[in-house]
């Protein structure tokens, strides 16, 4: 029989560059650690954080009826529901309070404000969560399905359909109506028609309207956020669970996108995505000053910080390019590319 091949011997550079790799890895981990348990869950913040986004709500609405829909007070409204949004995605993740049955509670409450069941988006974002980067696993919550050469290899109503659904222009706004109005009415039926009938039955049919429209318009705003988390060149995908790597899942593959004030009211920190891949325990509320603090050690040196003319570009994001969709033996990661006539236009991350 034909004697066993001897695996290649590692040299003694290699193999003193490998353990560098694994104690800076160690290293990295444990300081983010550190700095995540000081930014946890604090009622003292939260509920004021609450009281200023229920008054936000109340002064947005007011602001509607009151002027009859003037598109100001809608975009109030809307921003607002995104903000509501960022409230019911901590309690979600036991995050927002620091009790776990106050969470619950609030997040089955402002799910009536957000067209959400708190039960079935905890199924949905865990998963999330749980496998990002990986792509043996299904993740709805991704918006980029497709690599150029698969689609090209597709039959003619795929490429049409996809060409025409996916185009950005409709995307977001079809994606909005379609997660937060239309998608599994069987779960979501008591969220989405609750409020609009209370307003409806005190304020008039106008605001109500004008509610839904604010409302849909939020849920374009929320699509978009969904996909510039993850979806800015270049991304972190991986073949499989044993490739995939928690924390480079989190500051590689997720965004920090800092937003100028007064738009940072209505985000609500979520746009240090990193930082809430990382750990869900730190709440929204904390992120940008947990944020700040990390800046400061020097933590954040992979990841891809996005300023506003790469998120612009990277909304036009709508396939793989060629036929790579996870990163290759020799660490190159996939990128992302626009339809024509947006790449042409340079509408495209770099």
């Amino acid at each position: 029989a034909e004697a066993a091949t001897a695996p290649p011997a590692i040299r003694a550079d290699e193999s003193l560059g490998l353990i560098r790799d694994l104690a800076g890895a160690r290293d990295e981990r444990r300081q983010l650690q550190e700095l995540i348990a000081r930014h946890r869950s604090d009622d003292s913040v939260a509920w004021p954080t609450l009281l200023l986004t229920a008054f936000m709500w109340v002064t947005a609405l007011a602001a509607i009826h009151l002027t009859g829909g003037n598109p100001l007070a809608i975009l109030l409204m809307s921003g607002t529901i995104m903000r509501t949004f960022m409230v019911f995605h901590d309690a979600a993740h036991q995050s927002f309070f620091e009790n776990a049955d106050h969470n619950r509670i609030l997040a089955t409450i402002s799910g009536f404000f957000v067209n959400y069941d708190f039960g079935e988006w905890i199924t949905i974002h865990n998963s999330h969560h749980a496998h990002f980067g990986d792509s043996s696993v299904k993740d709805n919550s991704l918006t980029i399905w497709f690599s150029e050469d698969e689609l090209s290899k597709a039959s003619l109503p795929l490429q049409v359909g996809h060409r025409l659904i996916r185009d950005p222009l409709l995307f977001f706004p079809l994606a909005g109506f379609f997660v937060f109005f239309i998608n599994k009415p069987h779960v979501h039926s008591m969220q989405r028609l609750t409020v609009p009938a209370l307003i409806l039955f005190f304020l008039g049919q106008q605001t109500a309207v004008m509610f839904l429209i604010a409302a849909w318009i939020a849920g374009m705003g929320g699509v978009a956020c969904f996909h510039l988390q993850h979806h800015c060149n270049a991304p972190y995908r991986v073949e499989g669970p044993s490739e995939r790597s928690a924390l480079d899942a989190a500051l590689m593959g997720s965004t920090r996108m800092p937003v100028p004030f007064p738009f940072s009211i209505f985000s609500l920190g979520i746009e240090y995505h990193h930082i809430h891949h990382f750990d869900v325990r730190v709440p929204g509320y904390n992120l940008e000053k947990c944020d700040a603090e990390g800046e400061a050690l020097g933590l954040w040196k992979r990841v891809d910080t996005v300023g506003a003319e790469r998120a612009f570009k990277s909304l036009f994001h709508t396939q793989f390019e060629g036929s790579r969709k996870v990163e290759d033996q020799d660490g190159m990661p996939a990128r992302f590319k626009s339809f024509w006539p947006y790449s042409a236009l340079g509408l495209q991350d770099a």
